[in-house]
């Protein structure tokens, strides 16, 4: 069960050590194993479009309804 922020009591600095080191080791299995990650689709502003059903498909991905 989740505690509440006011139950963990836990400073800044261990708060922002956590949360760096959550973001390291996303970032370690991504480079480790990309083929396991979503690759966002990009195109530049103003210069191309998205096929319709694109957006419907990416978040279906991400959010394992496919």
């Amino acid at each position: 069960m989740l505690r509440s922020w006011h139950d963990r009591q836990e400073s800044w600095t261990a708060i922002r050590r956590r949360i760096i080191r959550e973001t390291e080791v996303f970032l370690e299995e991504g480079l480790r194993h990309p083929e396991r990650h979503l690759i966002i689709p990009a195109v530049p502003v103003g210069k191309a479009r998205f096929p319709a059903g694109l957006a419907s498909l990416f978040w279906a991905q991400v959010l394992g309804s496919s």
